[in-house]
This record gives structure tokens, sequence and C-alpha cells, in this order.
């Protein structure tokens, strides 16, 4: 059977209500900027030389390779070489839809936040079958007869489940192909663990025991970014959690640890590029 890609999209919204899927084959593919999702993304690893860097983690990615991703995580991909084409399946999937058919029993997200690393290393049988559950929902997409408005629920839940087994059970892990650095490891943990504080760099730098100078060089050569940008790449992400939890957005950026509601509309706005009133407006009426 002939492959059916996708044109890739640069594009980091969905458009759909439950979830958008991609088949990507490209050899031109442009860098993408470190991101986060207001979604799950599910990442299928299929050919390339490629690496993928999640919160101070960079992973040499392997074919069948799996990568969940959380709606708070930091991510990049990288392309190494771009004579080798870049095969993958990427699944967006909304929050609420993947919760809906989670039961008391079994939580089908499990597998976006409970994880012992960020990526999955299937072995050859689980890799053909959760492929095939990815195929099938993709041949679907423009299926119109009997079940259509159920049939690709019954495929989600077989493929999270199957996810799910796999991080529990199976025990083949990317270990030897994870570059990290411990300090950046550190920083990125009491960032996460202090991200409602006003943090600087003298703070940080003394949790390190390290200068300035060397804690700014280091991290930006480990991470891509800057450690000022970083911190609010992920104060904004708490934020957007908080507006679409209802929270009064005069009291989000204080609860984020901004100095004045002006750096924050700015800081929204420049990452963005909608006003916090406009994003919870728009939020509203998805409901």
């Amino acid at each position: 059977m002939k492959k059916r890609y996708h044109d890739y999209q640069t594009r980091q919204q969905m458009h759909a209500k439950d979830y958008e899927i991609f088949y990507y084959s490209d050899s031109t593919i442009e860098k993408v900027s470190l991101h986060h999702h207001d979604f799950y993304e599910c990442f299928y690893f299929i050919s390339g030389n490629v690496s993928y860097y999640i919160e101070g983690k960079t992973y040499a990615l392997k074919p069948g390779d799996i990568v969940p991703v959380n709606t708070t995580e930091l991510h990049q991909l990288i392309v190494k070489d771009h004579t080798v084409p870049y095969e993958r399946i990427v699944l967006w999937i909304d929050k609420n839809f993947l919760n809906s058919l989670s039961t008391d029993k079994t939580d089908l997200a499990e597998c976006f936040y409970n994880k012992k690393d960020y990526v999955i290393r299937l072995s050859l049988d689980l890799q053909q079958n959760i492929r095939s559950i990815f195929h099938k929902i993709i041949s679907i997409e423009n299926y119109d007869g009997i079940g259509s408005d159920i049939l690709y629920k019954a495929y989600f839940v077989e493929l999270f489940v199957q996810i799910n087994m796999a991080l529990q059970h199976n025990s083949i892990r990317p270990d030897a192909d994870v570059k990290k650095s411990n300090m950046i490891t550190d920083i990125i943990e009491y960032i996460n663990n202090h991200i409602e504080e006003e943090l600087t760099i003298d703070t940080l730098s003394e949790h390190v025991f390290l200068s300035k100078y060397h804690l700014l060089r280091e991290f930006k050569k480990h991470s891509g970014t800057t450690i000022h940008k970083y911190i609010i790449q992920k104060k904004l992400i708490l934020a957007k959690e908080l507006i679409l939890k209802g929270i009064p957005i005069t009291e989000v950026f204080k609860q984020c640890g901004f100095g004045d509601y002006s750096n924050f509309f700015r800081a929204f706005k420049k990452e963005y590029g909608v006003t916090p009133k406009y994003f919870y407006s728009n939020f509203k009426q998805d409901l």
C-alpha cells in the first residue's frame, strides 16, 4: 500500500477538537525552536538521524521510540543529518478528550506525567503493534461510514493502553543514548520546583555553587537557550495552566512570580502573539 504522508505543518496549535495526527517524511525540515503545547503530544519516531531535547536531556532517537510530551515540558527536535529522510508520526491529543476515555481504574494519560524517562524504547513486537494502531487512526481520517463517530475513540483506547503497558513493563531503557548534565538537570528541577517565585541568576548560581558567568554559559550550551528565556517560558506555561483553570488574570501573574502585570503582559504577548485576556476569552468559547 502506498504511504500517505501529510504536508508538514509549522503551526503549534490544534485546529480540531479531539485530536490531530500527522504522518511526515522530510529531508529539508527547518529547525524547530524550543516550545510547548496546550495539549498532549505523542511522537513516534520511524527513521532519520535526529536528537530530541526535552527538559534538559538530549536523546539520540532510535526507530520505534515513543516520546509522550506533557503540556508543561519544553522540547525541541534537532535534525543532525538532512541527507537521511526524517520519518515520524506526530499525534496531538486534547487533554479533556483523553480524560473522557479514561476510567477510575485506567488513566490513559498516565504515560504523559508518570514516566521513568522522557523516551519509551519499545521491543520489536510492541513497535509493530503500536505503529499499526497509529496507521488505523490515520486510515479513518476521511472515513464517514458506520461507526465513524466512535471508531477513533476505540483506537485511542487501544493505543494508550498499549503505551502505558509498555511504560510499566518494558525494561528497555534509552540510557546509553541520552546526554545530560547533572548540573543542568539540577537547575531545571530547581526552576520547576520554585517557578512561582521570583527567580534570579544570583539565586541559581548560589544553588549550584557556580559563578553567574559559568552558569549562563553552561546552560546555553546544554539547552540551546538562555536561562532567562527558559525561566520566562516556564512561568508562562504555568500562567496558561492557571488561566485554563479559571484563575483571574489579575492573580495569575502574582502566582507565577512576575514582578508586575506589565512585565507579565509583555512576556505573554511576545511568546504567544495574543494577550492573556484574548487567550482566556478564546478558551471559554471552546468549552
